[in-house]
């Protein structure tokens, strides 16, 4: 339906525009705010999420400083937050001695995606992490970090050694084959799982997007004369009211649940990244 309307010379409407970075807002068909380039507006966004976690990040490291007792809903809800971290994702995968070293890293990058996740709930604001680019480089920080700990416990030798498995075999003509075959999977699934973290994120936060821009074209296909099915042309205003109804309720419905989602993906890349960690200090080999 929307390949054919440009075909027809109707005005495509893009399911991807708003997960797609530019430079530029828009917002109402009369109403664009351009970015000179080469600013874009993941950019921007990118750097306000940075901001708003700093700042986060600073008032309560100010706060904890101070030894008062949390007062007031906000020192509460931050509070929360850090035990969070703390209880549910530092401490089960990296234990109680290195929890506390890598809080701040695991606070500011769950807090980042979680952000950065609801900027895409606001009407005409872009998600950046629907973009692969974005959820990349937020993989390619976390590489860095797992790989560093990992050197910084064991040194380079002994964390490269770690990645070889032994194997317990007479014959040499098994194990050297073995073992060669098993280490080069071993350093393959170093790249892997970083990977994984970004396509994760990227896919399910671009799937959410779609299926919200979907549910709401149903309005178009039934009220809008350019991009009219034939059974709502025929029909009058009949199935306006039901299918506008129906898609408002389940747009609504679906960004409850894309509230859940986004800070659920924000827990996931960040527990992941806590268990990687874990494990490069503390290699099974």
């Amino acid at each position: 339906m929307l390949f054919a309307a440009a075909e027809t010379g109707k005005k495509v409407i893009e399911p991807f525009e708003h997960v797609r970075d530019d430079y530029g807002l828009h917002t109402f068909d009369t109403l664009h705010v351009h970015f000179p380039e080469p600013i874009s507006k993941f950019l921007i966004f990118l750097t306000l999420a940075a901001a708003i976690v700093a700042a986060f990040m600073l008032w309560v490291a100010a706060k904890i400083k101070s030894g008062e007792p949390p007062r007031g809903k906000l020192w509460n809800l931050a509070e929360s937050l850090l035990f969070f971290v703390r209880d549910k994702i530092a401490r089960p995968s990296l234990g109680e001695r290195d929890a506390n070293v890598y809080m701040p890293f695991l606070t500011s990058l769950f807090l980042f995606i979680f952000i950065l996740n609801l900027f895409g709930l606001f009407p005409f604001l872009p998600s950046p992490t629907t973009h692969i680019y974005v959820t990349g480089a937020l993989a390619l920080v976390s590489f860095v970090v797992i790989h560093t700990a990992g050197i910084r416990e064991n040194g380079v030798g002994k964390y490269l050694k770690s990645f070889v498995p032994h194997i317990e075999a007479k014959s040499p003509f098994v194990k050297y084959p073995l073992m060669i075959g098993m280490a080069g999977l071993e350093y393959l699934t170093a790249f892997i799982r970083v990977i994984i973290l970004a396509v994760r994120l990227f896919a399910n936060m671009l799937a959410g997007h779609t299926v919200l821009f979907m549910i709401l074209f149903f309005i178009k296909l039934v009220a809008d004369p350019e991009y009219q099915i034939d059974v709502a042309r025929d029909s009058g205003w009949g199935l306006h009211l039901p299918v506008a109804t129906f898609s408002v309720l389940m747009v609504l419905a679906l960004n409850l649940l894309e509230l859940f989602i986004a800070g659920l993906q924000a827990f996931i890349f960040t527990f992941l990244t806590a268990i990687f960690i874990g494990l490069a200090k503390h290699p099974a080999h």
